[in-house]
């Protein structure tokens, strides 16, 4: 074979090399990014306090004034309490679960109430939760007033409620000096195991400091007792309550609302 065969079939070898790789790389292309269906992540849905009615304790305006913060009756200095969130349209939840927005009196009545199960727990309290008294404050609402209990810890304590003659100590049963018309105790199970009081970090409470103008004349509250606490509400006369415990993530705490 001469020189020029071998030029013309080693050019003819090249150009047929590079024309298979043009070939080749027009059909591959690009590579694409492979798609992956991310499953959605299922939005946490935030249960409703425990049988709450719906709004935290807030002062009654004028007709003049936006709704303004509670300035309750507290041992401690505390911002206003965020709780609830606003509805979607900006504007706060309504203070009783009517549709309307009107306060059902058919929750309240003056009869000797109790927790679900009780002297069962609401939920869980876990033994090293320490769950103790820490607040005690006051709230006035168009229609009825309200008593909140707040506890540190976790979990929901059970409760029994009904108008008493007198109140006593837990254990001993001495009598505790009120001078209120009318007294609506409150015996709490589910506190510390055992016994704890004031230097247990436990709110023994002798009485309100500042009424707000509200019908509670008195509150006083008793040490734990095996577990278990009194609560003792001084009002002028027998009134229709209703009783409810909002599993806060701040700490329980137990409502009493009283029609006025």
């Amino acid at each position: 074979m001469n020189v020029v065969s071998r030029r013309t079939a080693q050019f003819a070898a090249v150009t047929a090399a590079l024309s298979a790789c043009l070939f080749v790389a027009g059909c591959v292309g690009e590579p694409s990014e492979p798609q992956h269906d991310e499953p959605e992540t299922a939005a946490i849905e935030e249960l409703p306090p425990l049988d709450e009615p719906q709004d935290e304790p807030v002062t009654t305006a004028s007709d003049d004034e936006p709704p303004q913060p509670d300035q309750d009756e507290t041992s401690t200095d505390e911002a206003p309490e965020e709780f609830p969130p606003e509805s979607a349209g900006g504007q706060a939840e309504p203070e009783s679960g009517s549709p309307n927005g009107m306060l059902d009196v058919t929750e309240f009545s003056a009869e000797a109430q109790e927790s679900n199960g009780f002297p069962e727990l609401l939920t869980d309290v876990p033994e090293d939760s320490h769950l103790l008294l820490e607040e005690v404050r006051v709230g006035i609402h168009e229609g009825y007033h309200r008593i909140v209990f707040e506890h540190s810890g976790t979990g929901a304590p059970g409760w029994a409620a009904e108008y008493v003659d007198e109140a006593v100590e837990p254990g001993s049963g001495f009598p505790i000096e009120m001078d209120s018309e009318s007294i609506l105790y409150l015996g709490v199970v589910g506190l510390e195991p055992g016994n704890a009081g004031q230097s247990d970090g436990h709110l023994e409470l002798g009485n309100l400091v500042d009424t707000q103008g509200t019908v509670f004349s008195e509150a006083v509250t008793t040490f734990v007792h095996h577990g278990s606490a009194s609560y003792y509400i001084g009002l002028d006369t027998v009134r229709d309550y209703r009783v409810s415990v909002w599993e806060h993530p701040d700490g329980p705490r137990l409502i009493i609302d009283v029609l006025v």
